[in-house]
């Protein structure tokens, strides 16, 4: 009996929230689903967002059929990211971003591989204005929205193209109704005036009409959230539920767009690495810790130079009422003593804000490298150790991580290593790039060069790239000049992944 009633609420439960989403949240709804993998909530949310990505995809695309396609693969973007959306409450402004960047890979897959006549859609807009502006508008509307500032485009995000009132968006951000207004307008007015570089000149009120006619206008079909949600669930449940649910077209649209986000997010935290590691110059930011031991020291100096400050304007005070010799030496003597003193504190204020850069620097190294760590699980067996070759130049490999397994095509790679200048030569270059079987059959493509700088005698690096094709990777220390010189070269690859030392 408990059964059966645990039957008919888990029933119940599961139509409230196909319906409407049971009132709750965005961010309770997808809470459900990453903690429960509740697939209720996953559809709730199919049907709750489904229109405005609906009209992205069917403004950037055109043809209904290849919007289909982008539809559901951004909806199978969220289930396989759904973690990555923070904070929780934004999933309509990622799904924004996640269905622009799905629609633009659509059209360029279809641009390369389309061989036949370009189909007529089969749904025809309703044109109300000159077809030549709107057509120019619908081009360039989404592209410059998704340029738009976090902050501004959920704005006009929830507002606009969900038809929230201002009141619902206030509640689901968390801010007052007044900033979410500010926000609201500042957006607009930034989306006006970008699109008057493409020489669209158009009135606030213009642009919201258009807004909101696009998102009129994007009523996907039900039978495309239907199966949308059927694959989502399928998804949700495990790769066997998922089989021959998912259009082939469909799941590598998905994949693709899966792989680009993966990437990305490498090439940032690569990015931030390399800027931490290779050099200290590029504008680190000065940041002290409230409360901490610094702070303490700063107080303590301006205190000092405070009551320096007004020692020195007494005494000046003092001078200018009197006439007497001993009041202008104690006045010169308090403006010297000033002097000699802020010179001595600023000082001591670069000595500590040099240190403080240096601990924000190692913090930012280490979580760098934390971030890097938790995207290569695997550690790859290679043979380790160091070269020595033309002019006592040297590489070490200390360590390789990837995405895979084993060196394979399709995985990334991380590389740690150290390299050893030849005496007097103090500036090279790092390269790492892979030599790979090209697309029809030729041996020796370079892939996606990768360089860095060196300007010390020694010292370590971290490097990053993806193997495209059967082959190998190359590490190669040189000068400053292209290959002129090259003082060492390793590599290794796909066959038994055993380090090369390659000689002259």
């Amino acid at each position: 009996m408990a059964t059966r009633m645990s039957e008919v609420v888990q029933h119940l439960r599961k139509t409230l929230l196909q319906q409407d989403g049971a009132g709750l949240t965005d961010g309770q709804l997808l809470g459900r689903f990453i903690e429960q993998r509740d697939e209720a909530a996953a559809a709730a949310l199919v049907r709750r967002h489904g229109p405005m990505v609906w009209g992205v995809c069917r403004r950037v695309l055109g043809n209904p059929h290849d919007a289909e396609d982008a539809f559901q693969a951004t909806f199978l973007v969220l289930v396989r990211r759904a973690s990555a959306i923070v904070p929780r409450e934004m999933v309509g402004n990622w799904l924004y971003g996640v269905a622009h960047q799905t629609a633009l890979k659509a059209k360029a897959t279809l641009a390369k591989r389309r061989v036949r006549e370009r189909q007529v859609s089969a749904m025809p807009e309703i044109e109300v204005e000159p077809q030549h502006f709107r057509q120019e508008l619908r081009a360039v509307l989404d592209q410059e929205l998704s340029r738009l500032p976090d902050k501004y485009r959920v704005a006009i995000v929830l507002c606009d193209l969900e038809g929230r009132t201002r009141t619902e968006a206030a509640r689901q951000l968390a801010v007052p109704p007044g900033t979410l207004a500010a926000r609201l307008t500042r957006g607009r007015a930034l989306l006006a005036k970008r699109l008057v570089r493409h020489n669209l000149a158009v009135s606030g009120g213009f642009l919201v009409a258009a807004l909101s006619e696009q998102a009129a206008s994007a009523g996907q079909p039900s039978s495309l959230v239907s199966s949308t949600i059927r694959a989502v669930t399928s998804v949700a449940a495990g790769p066997a539920s998922s089989a021959g649910v998912i259009p082939a077209e469909v799941a590598a649209l998905t994949e693709g767009v899966v792989k680009a986000m993966f990437v990305s997010k490498i090439k940032i935290a690569t990015g931030l690495l390399l800027a931490l590691t290779v050099s200290a110059a590029g504008g680190l930011l000065y940041e002290t810790q409230a409360g901490g031991p610094v702070d303490d020291s700063s107080r303590v100096e301006q205190k000092k130079e405070e009551d320096l400050r007004a020692a020195a304007i007494k005494a000046l005070d003092q001078l200018s009422k009197s006439e007497q010799a001993g009041d202008r030496e104690a006045a010169i003597l308090a403006l010297a003593t000033l002097r000699r003193e802020l010179k001595s504190v600023e000082e001591a204020t670069k000595i500590r804000k040099a240190e403080e850069t240096r601990q924000i620097r190692e913090r930012k190294l280490a979580s760098a490298v934390r971030d890097l760590s938790d995207l290569f699980p695997f550690r790859i067996r290679v043979e380790l150790g160091a070269t020595e070759f033309h002019e006592g130049g040297r590489l070490e490999i200390v360590e390789v991580w990837g995405t895979r397994p084993q060196i394979e095509v399709g995985g990334h790679y991380l590389v740690r290593g150290k390299y050893k200048m030849p005496p007097g030569q103090r500036h090279g270059r790092l390269y790492f790039f892979a030599t790979a079987t090209g697309a029809w059959g030729a041996v020796g493509t370079v892939h996606d060069l990768q360089t860095t700088a060196v300007d010390k005698q020694e010292g370590e690096f971290t490097l990053v790239h993806g193997m495209l094709g059967p082959g190998y990777f190359h590490l190669v220390l040189a000068d400053p000049e292209r290959y002129s010189r090259m003082f060492a070269n390793v590599y290794f690859g796909t066959g038994d992944n055993v380090l090369r030392k390659k000689s002259w």
